[in-house]
């Protein structure tokens, strides 16, 4: 998942702090459609959240129905919430307090697998071959593979055999390695280099992860460029953040299964196609008094199309920042963020974002006259106006 650190207090509480991202379709037997929820709390807003709590976790159930017989582990809100890389919204309609819609959810079939192959239920999945990495570290200006120091690949060469999420081999740097591919063809995607390493290891799927400490201290960006024999390369832009007393060793290290985890997860292999790759990136802080208002952007975020990915870049008593990938120019970004009830202010790099009143949808209409004091809220009308 992406880089985010919490005080171990809070931890607990802020389980389902995730980061929002776009990935392309998921295979359909992953996607449950047609959830309907309807909801009524103290706000039109908090309905909709609660609905699409309620919906995901109803939409998980029915997934296990049918790929683990109702056989799985039990999962929280948070853990079920890692699971879906996207939904859809139908038919929505509010009034004052109270929320309907009709939800589709997109769950992620390797993670939802791996899931099922540490619980009572396996599902069969395909071997996959190691993915060739080339760490290149970025310092000084320079750029460096083979050469020492390179604590970049140290930390890939430590954790290669724990990547479960994406298998990986780190060349050994030998004389036929150095030989084959360099730290400059590496970046420029040189394809009679890369294929040179990629034969070595009786393989034709590269990662080319390249990593640099930029910016404010701390601060670790790596854009990780995966080429396959059949395919164009395909581009993640992360990063991650050093945690409270944390060493440079240690946020490297962190950093690999992070980048593991994304590209196996985002990129598909073999001439799939990245919906994430490309785009702007724009840090923002988020105003946001409570869990709850944090809760309500994310929602929001993952609703527009512009946006490729939204990375919670930390999260603490003073402020909230993320960092969002998004394609056109940000006078377009924020106009898509006010349709979907949420203020971009500021300028570069002092961007803030706020949550605004939840966008209008069609009325219910109000609600018959009650019976009694004990009398049911009136259903909303079907759609055919029954």
């Amino acid at each position: 998942m992406l880089d985010r650190w919490f005080r171990p207090a809070s931890r607990a509480a802020l389980a389902l702090l995730v980061a929002v991202s776009l990935p392309a379709r998921a295979d359909d037997s992953f996607t449950v459609s047609g959830v309907h929820e309807d909801v009524t709390a103290a706000s039109a807003l908090a309905a909709r959240d609660q609905a699409q709590a309620a919906g995901q976790a109803k939409a998980f159930a029915v997934l296990m129905d049918r790929v683990a017989a109702g056989k799985a582990p039990h999962l929280g809100a948070a853990e079920i919430t890692d699971l879906v890389i996207g939904f859809e919204v139908a038919n929505e309609r509010t009034s004052t307090v109270r929320y309907t819609a009709d939800y589709t959810f997109h769950f992620n079939p390797a993670a939802v697998r791996r899931l099922l192959e540490g619980g009572p239920v396996a599902t069969a999945a395909a071997p996959q071959k190691p993915v060739v990495v080339l760490p290149v570290f970025v310092v000084g200006g320079r750029a460096v593979l083979w050469d020492d120091p390179n604590p970049w690949r140290d930390a890939w060469a430590e954790g290669a055999a724990g990547q479960k999420a994406l298998p990986v081999v780190v060349p050994a740097g030998d004389l036929p390695d150095v030989a084959a591919i360099d730290a400059p063809k590496a970046i420029a995607g040189d394809r009679a280099a890369l294929n040179a390493i990629a034969s070595r290891y009786g393989n034709d799927d590269v990662l080319v992860a390249a990593g640099r400490f930029a910016g404010q201290p701390g601060r670790f960006e790596i854009n990780a460029v995966r080429y396959s024999a059949s395919g164009p390369g395909q581009t993640l832009s992360l990063l991650t953040t050093a945690r409270p007393g944390e060493t440079e060793a240690a946020q490297l290290a962190r950093s690999v299964a992070y980048v593991a985890a994304e590209v196996g997860q985002a990129v598909k292999p073999a001439g799939g196609v990245d919906a994430r790759g490309g785009g702007s990136l724009l840090d923002a802080t988020v105003t946001a008094s409570s869990l709850a208002d944090w809760i309500a952007v994310r929602n929001r975020l993952r609703t527009i199309g512009l946006v490729r990915s939204a990375d919670l870049v930390s999260f603490d008593r003073e402020q909230i920042r993320v960092a969002i990938r998004y394609v056109g120019d940000p006078q377009q970004l924020r106009a898509a963020l006010g349709e979907h009830g949420l203020e971009l202010g500021g300028a570069a790099p002092d961007w803030t974002l706020a949550l605004q009143a939840p966008p209008l949808a069609p009325a219910l209409p109000p609600a018959a006259p009650a019976a009694g004091p004990g009398a049911p809220a009136e259903d909303p009308p079907s759609p055919g106006g029954e």
